[in-house]
C-alpha cells in the first residue's frame, strides 16, 4: 500500500465525523444569529416603545397638564386629575402605536392585555419621574422643559 492510497482510507474513515462537526458548527452559528436577531428586534421594540411613552407624557403636558393647573387655584393637580392625565398619557401612547404595536409588544414581552396597561403605567410614571428630575437638575424656570403632572 502506498501513502495515496492510506491516506484515502484516513479521509474516507474521517469524512463523517468532519462532516458532523460541520453540520453542529452551521446549527450553533444559524442559533448564534437567531438569537442576535430576536434581540436587535427586542431592542427596537422597546426603543419605539419608550419613544411613544416620552412623546405621549409631553404632549399631555403641553396640552392638559398646563391648563388644568392653570386654572386651579393653588397650582396643583387634584388625584382624580392626575389619574385622568394619566390615563389620557396612557391612551394617546396605544394611539401612537396603534392595534399592531401594542400587540406586537405584548408578543414580544408574553405579556397579557392587563399587563399591558400595567407596563404603559409604569413607563409613564417613569417618564414623568425622568423630566421632573432633569427639570429639578437644571433649575427652576429654565425655558424649554416639560415637566408632566409636576406638583
Amino acid at each position: 500500500m502506498d501513502a495515496n492510497t492510506v491516506g484515502w482510507k484516513v479521509f474516507q474513515l474521517l469524512s463523517p465525523v468532519l462532516l458532523a462537526g460541520l453540520s453542529w458548527l452551521s446549527v450553533k452559528a444559524a442559533q448564534l444569529i437567531s438569537a442576535k436577531v430576536k434581540n436587535e428586534y427586542l431592542k427596537g421594540v422597546m426603543v419605539r416603545l419608550d419613544d411613544a411613552v416620552f412623546a405621549a407624557v409631553r404632549e399631555v403636558q403641553q396640552v392638559t397638564v398646563d391648563s388644568l393647573k392653570a386654572a386651579s387655584a393653588d397650582g396643583q393637580l387634584t388625584p382624580d386629575e392626575r389619574a385622568k392625565v394619566k390615563q389620557a398619557a396612557i391612551d394617546t401612547i396605544k394611539s401612537h402605536l396603534g392595534a399592531k404595536g401594542i400587540a406586537e409588544v405584548a408578543n414580544i414581552l408574553g405579556l397579557e392585555n392587563g399587563a399591558i396597561e400595567k407596563l404603559l403605567s409604569t413607563r409613564v410614571e417613569a417618564a414623568v419621574h425622568d423630566l421632573k428630575s432633569a427639570r429639578s437638575a437644571s433649575g427652576p424656570g429654565t425655558a424649554g422643559d416639560a415637566v408632566p403632572f409636576a406638583a
